[in-house]
């Protein structure tokens, strides 16, 4: 099972996010040029972030979310029963988000950020978590 460090997991998970925070669906060139980085995301990973540039709403969102997941302290993470890491689980996600035939509706089904289970409040509060 492929394990991200911690860099490409804030790319993914950064990228995850913009995702769902898009009001339609991704263009079908780009759908399915995700739908191929997600089939092999361990070796491609390092496409996301040209992907969002291709897309300026897609790119302003990533980008807030790339900051957002440098300035956020480590989060908090539950204790699991399974034998698979956060890490694999959040692999496993991406994938799934990226392969769907509307990564943009799976994303936003997917509501709790990738590597975010407890958040601050106030951030939530004022919109920013």
């Amino acid at each position: 099972m492929p394990t991200l460090n911690p860099q490409q997991e804030k790319t993914v998970t950064a990228f995850i996010t913009a995702l769902g925070r898009q009001d339609s669906a991704l263009p079908e060139g780009l759908q399915k040029q995700l739908h191929a980085i997600g089939q092999s995301l361990e070796t491609r990973i390092l496409e996301l972030p040209a992907i969002a540039a291709s897309l300026p709403s897609l790119n302003q969102a990533y980008q807030t979310a790339m900051s957002d997941a440098q300035a956020d302290a480590p989060s908090a993470t539950f204790v699991s029963n399974t034998n698979q890491s956060d890490s694999d689980k959040q692999f496993d996600r991406a994938v799934d988000i990226l392969t769907a035939d509307d990564p943009v509706q799976a994303a936003k089904r997917s509501r709790t950020p990738i590597g975010q289970i407890a958040s601050n409040p106030l951030k939530r509060f004022f919109g920013r978590g």
